[in-house]
């Protein structure tokens, strides 16, 4: 399909591999320490009070050296070179030579059957020493006291590139991951900055219908009205579209989170309640005022007749074909459209900030975007080596050593997939915004981190697209987009959900009915099947047929934090 395929080779760029991103590591990284004394299960050594403070090597070895039981995903697709194995390749063998950790794995799994081997082992006990888990995974481990405590040991073996990449995010992760002061795993962040809907809008349109810019919700309508009712495309018939919509109604690229946004509204995550409680985004009375308003829009047809029927790829074919004039969505919703500016350069979209209803300025939610964690078994007698392995994948090896080849990328292998335990960079694309911002003002390539290729990348589509050539547009209009995020996030004006773990019991046994019932209700309302008062007795149902309970749940988390 055209849109998972362009979102898949725009994230292929803005990716960055974490073997490779490291460039605030030295190689002597973390060597300052002398061998670490025998470990309890904390991580923390055995000293009296006479005896001297202990000292500890993130990057040490383990003497005596020790077997480390683990299981994991590997997809069926992995490709390995002549020899290697997931049992045998350079990153078990740097395990074993830097670390003293001689990795044993119980058995790998295709994705697609690995949470049903899991869930087999978790319900026999035969749980490994180190597990990849999903969100609802964890939060089952940790209901039942079966992961141990590595508060210790992050902070005695953690380099300080592993802890600074785990603290990117504001702490939003380890947060998610401790309970009762105690750290029970180690989560992956791949960043939630980058999917905060914004607003696109075709400014070859404004300047030909000759609008202002965006700068209030009321400007949003006005605009959504003259695109719809004042012939944009010049053709002299009534084709064109105001507000772009399909019908899940929160699809990030063509979704109504962001107008949700911008009236205040949050719907989907968790907020905080004037009273310090958390509550549940789409039955708050903000809500019903925005939907009142769709319901008002979808009557005088600046909203598609037809959303309710429509995918993602017809709103692609839309705006490809010259027919489409805004929507909300994440900072890279013009990849969609190349097609269209190739057949019409004089097509041009631009991103901004949510425009608000009132003097109260908008913030883009956020969701909680970790569904992985590293958990360790309780009692495991070194829970230090998760945190070696996990500095392992951040640290700037020497490339005599272990070369990019065998540990990174070699031809067509992806070699880094082989660790067990793989960081990230949450605020990988924040970072690329800076770099390539501060290389631009100062017209310096030398500026940009060699060790993050899509920078580069950022770099010549700019250049390329200041000097005429269209090749340069995807990125160079992404960058524009990267920069509102960018001080977005500078200046605090996101909006995270407050309930950051995975789904409680409730959510996983009702959350599809409820959802549904959510997707129905509001769909009815926005196209006037349904008075806006339906609203009120979806929040009664809602609150009866199990939210009331996912909310209860959701309190007993807040407790146990």
């Amino acid at each position: 399909m055209k849109g998972k395929a362009a979102k898949l080779i725009l994230l292929s760029v803005l990716a960055i591999a974490m073997v490779t991103v490291s460039a605030c590591s030295k190689n002597n990284e973390g060597k300052e320490g002398q061998t670490s004394g025998t470990a309890t299960s904390s991580g923390e050594a055995s000293n009296t009070p006479d005896e001297p403070a202990a000292s500890y090597d993130p990057m040490g070895k383990i003497d005596p050296p020790i077997e480390v039981t683990a299981v994991r995903e590997l997809d069926s697709t992995t490709k390995f070179a002549e020899g290697d194995s997931i049992d045998n390749n350079a990153w078990n063998k740097l395990y074993e030579d830097e670390f003293g950790i001689k990795l044993k794995y119980l058995w790998v799994a295709d994705p697609s059957q690995y949470n049903q081997k899991f869930n087999v082992a978790m319900a026999s006990g035969k749980l490994p020493d180190i597990m990849p888990v999903d969100a609802t995974q964890f939060n089952q481990l940790v209901e039942a006291d079966q992961l141990e405590d590595l508060t210790e040991a992050l902070e005695n073996y953690g380099t300080p590139i592993t802890k600074e990449l785990l603290t990117k995010d504001g702490g939003l992760g380890l947060e998610s991951a401790t309970f009762g002061g105690k750290l029970l795993g180690i989560p992956v962040n791949p960043g939630a900055v980058d999917n905060a809907p914004l607003l696109w809008v075709r400014t070859d349109w404004l300047k030909k219908l000759n609008l202002p810019e965006p700068k209030t919700m009321e400007d949003v309508f006005k605009i959504a009205e003259a695109f719809v009712k004042q012939d944009p495309d010049g053709n002299k018939k009534d084709d064109t579209y105001g507000l772009g919509l399909d019908k899940l109604l929160y699809d990030p690229v063509f979704g109504l989170t962001g107008l949700f946004n911008g009236y205040h509204a949050y719907p989907k995550i968790w907020v905080e309640n004037a009273s310090g409680e958390y509550v549940y985004g789409s039955i708050q009375p903000e809500m019903k005022t925005a939907l009142a308003k769709l319901q008002e829009m979808y009557k005088t047809g600046l909203i598609d007749r037809e959303f309710g029927v429509k995918d993602i790829e017809k709103l692609i074919q839309l705006g490809n074909s010259g027919k489409l004039g805004l929507f909300f969505g994440v900072m890279y919703g013009n990849v969609y459209f190349l097609e269209g500016k190739k057949l019409d350069p004089e097509m041009e979209w631009k991103a901004y900030p949510l425009p608000s209803i009132d003097d109260k300025q908008a913030k883009p939610q956020l969701v909680f975007p970790i569904g992985k964690y590293y958990a360790v078994k309780k009692g495991m007698a070194h829970p230090e080596a998760i945190i070696k392995m996990l500095n392992a994948f951040g640290h700037d090896w020497d490339r005599t050593k272990y070369p990019l080849t065998a540990i990174n990328q070699d031809g067509d292998i992806a070699k880094w997939v082989y660790a067990l335990v793989q960081g990230s960079n949450p605020t990988q694309n924040l970072d690329m915004y800076d770099h390539v911002s501060r290389a631009l003002e100062a017209n310096d390539e030398s500026l940009l981190d060699p060790k993050a290729p899509g920078q580069k990348i950022f770099w010549d589509s700019i250049h390329q697209w200041r000097e005429g050539n269209i090749d340069g547009w995807t990125y160079a209009t992404i960058y524009g987009a990267q920069e509102l995020l960018y001080n977005y996030n500078k200046n605090n004006g996101l909006l995270m959900t407050k309930y950051i773990a995975g789904p409680t019991e409730t959510m996983v046994e009702k959350g599809t009915t409820l959802d549904k019932m959510e997707l129905e209700t509001f769909t009815k309302i926005i196209m006037g099947e349904v008075s806006i008062d339906a609203f009120d007795e979806f929040v009664a149902n809602w609150k009866k047929l199990g939210g009331d309970q996912i909310t209860a749940e959701v309190a007993k988390w807040k407790a146990s934090k």
